[in-house]
Parts: C-alpha cells; sequence; structure tokens
C-alpha cells in the first residue's frame, strides 16, 4: 500500500473522543443516557486508538533518526499515549464491573484534559504532514 495507513485510522479515535468529552460535559446537564454514550464512545475511541498507534508506529520507523521531524514525531507519539491514557483513564472510572455508570467530576476531567493532549498531539501531527512532509508521496516527472 502506498498510502500511509496512519492517516486513515486517527479520525476514528479522534471523532469518538471529541463526542465523548462532549457529552461528558453535557450529561452534566442532560443526565445519564447521554453520560452512558459518551463512555460508549470511549470505547471506541480507546480501541481504535490502539489501531492508529500501531500503525503510527510503522509510520516512525519510515523517519530519519537524527531529524527534526523524529523529535516532532516523537512529541506527537508521546502526547497521543498521554491522550489514550486520560480517555482509558476515564472510562475505567465510570465502570462498574463492566457496566458504564454516570461519569464522575473525576472522569470529566480526565476526559477534558485527555482532549486538550489530543488537541496538542494533532497540532504536531499537521505539522509532521505540512512542514517535514511525512506520509506525503512527492509527485513524479514522468
Amino acid at each position: 500500500m502506498t498510502h500511509p495507513l496512519h492517516p486513515v485510522l486517527v479520525h476514528f479515535p479522534i471523532a469518538a473522543w471529541f463526542f465523548a468529552t462532549v457529552g461528558d460535559v453535557a450529561s452534566l446537564y442532560y443526565g445519564e443516557q447521554v453520560g452512558w454514550v459518551a463512555g460508549v464512545l470511549l470505547v471506541i475511541g480507546v480501541i481504535t486508538a490502539v489501531l492508529a498507534m500501531v500503525a503510527g508506529l510503522l509510520e516512525l520507523a519510515r523517519i530519519d533518526q537524527q531529524s527534526d521531524a523524529m523529535k516532532m514525531a516523537n512529541q506527537h507519539m508521546i502526547l497521543a499515549m498521554v491522550s489514550w491514557s486520560l480517555y482509558s483513564i476515564s472510562l475505567f472510572l465510570r465502570l462498574d464491573g463492566t457496566t458504564l455508570m454516570q461519569p464522575s467530576g473525576a472522569a470529566i476531567l480526565f476526559s477534558i484534559l485527555g482532549l486538550m493532549s489530543l488537541c496538542a498531539a494533532g497540532w504536531y501531527g499537521g505539522r509532521l504532514v505540512f512542514e517535514h512532509a511525512i506520509g506525503v508521496q512527492q509527485k513524479r516527472d514522468n
């Protein structure tokens, strides 16, 4: 496959986590059903993020180890793992066995912190593409 898989996969956890965070905040006003939906979105985000991170690791192997892009890729990767960890904590804080419960204040806080970290990770990911052309296929003259 000539197209990198990582940029295709990241949309799933990003969307799931963004709407989970919105749902967490909304659950403060609209109740348990919204909190449950946010929990389901967290599950989807945590699982799909693992797939995106594996694909990202495969892309990481293609970057020159001594380049500025590698330093930025490491920052991107660390922030993405921090996001995954924060959202995972948020998920586990709302579990009672295997049942999703209304999120506590701590679960909502971890979700908000996860979104902040996710935005920073995305910013670094965008810089990797637009400043260093990581994952961009160069046009060939025929």
